[in-house]
């Protein structure tokens, strides 16, 4: 016994070392693992990933546009564009509460447009819409100029985020990340890696699946909302995830609080 207490501090000195040992193995075999926590992870410190061409947003029935027609002639003017409108919107892009009414394109790809009459916008960009609104606006005016936008963008945001809830957004492409950040982000309980995106397209709906810790996400066909989709969140184990978030070192800690205590144990039996 009288050894052992005239070697205490080698001992010390040897579960010293045994700790940092451990919390360096720990930490190297935590090394290039992604955490539960961090969007867009990678393995690799510096990575390049080519961007995926943007995907054209096309006049589909039920669409709802705002079109607005300027041409030399103010009564022409008063004609063709519609009065304003006070509508509610929740939209980051656009906080004004005042939006111009919309033309709705119906089941057959058509508006009724004043003075000129039915007009096939279906499957048109909004600037292939606003240069065949001034092919048939020529044969009336003279030089008029006219723009094009989609006023009914809608998505809907659900589940583990802060502020669910339908986006309005007032241009026509949003991206996933976008979306999500303007409900709040994440909370830390949202599965990250398993992101729902619902679609409805050519009459069906179809269910994608998204990972946001990794940077594939930006090569996902989901990366780019249309109007209708609807993202969902699911929710994880919250126990796991509080814990995870909250106390992340609690081994190193209890680990340290032992060799504390068999420090002082064996100071206090000099």
């Amino acid at each position: 016994m009288k050894s052992f207490y005239k070697n205490r501090y080698g001992v010390i000195a040897l579960l010293t070392l045994g700790l940092l040992y451990s919390s360096m193995c720990s930490a190297q075999r935590d090394k290039g693992k992604k955490d539960a926590i961090s969007y867009f992870q990678s393995t690799e410190a510096d990575s390049v990933l080519a961007a995926d061409s943007i995907p054209v947003f096309r006049i589909q029935p039920g669409t709802e546009l705002n079109i607005q027609v300027t041409t030399m002639n103010e009564e022409a003017d008063a004609l063709y564009n519609p009065r304003i409108v006070t509508v509610p919107l929740n939209s980051s892009f656009n906080p004004d509460t005042r939006q111009p009414a919309g033309y709705l394109v119906d089941a057959k790809g058509f508006i009724n447009f004043p003075i000129v009459g039915r007009v096939k916008l279906l499957n048109l960009t909004t600037q292939e819409a606003a240069d065949t609104l001034i092919n048939r606006l020529s044969k009336q005016v003279n030089n008029p100029f006219v723009t094009v936008r989609v006023v009914n963008f809608q998505v809907t945001v659900l589940g583990e985020v802060g502020r669910p809830g339908v986006l309005n957004v007032s241009r026509e492409k949003v991206t996933l990340p976008e979306a999500i950040s303007l409900s709040g982000d994440l909370t830390i309980f949202g599965k990250r890696e398993n992101v729902l995106v619902v679609r409805q397209q050519n009459g069906k709906r179809e269910f994608g699946r998204v990972d946001l810790k990794d940077r594939s996400v930006f090569r996902s066909p989901y990366y780019y909302l249309q109007p209708n989709d609807m993202v969902y969140v699911e929710p994880k184990n919250s126990k796991k995830a509080q814990a995870g978030r909250v106390f992340p070192f609690l081994p190193t800690i209890f680990s340290g609080a032992s060799l504390l205590v068999t420090i002082g144990v064996l100071v206090l039996r000099r």
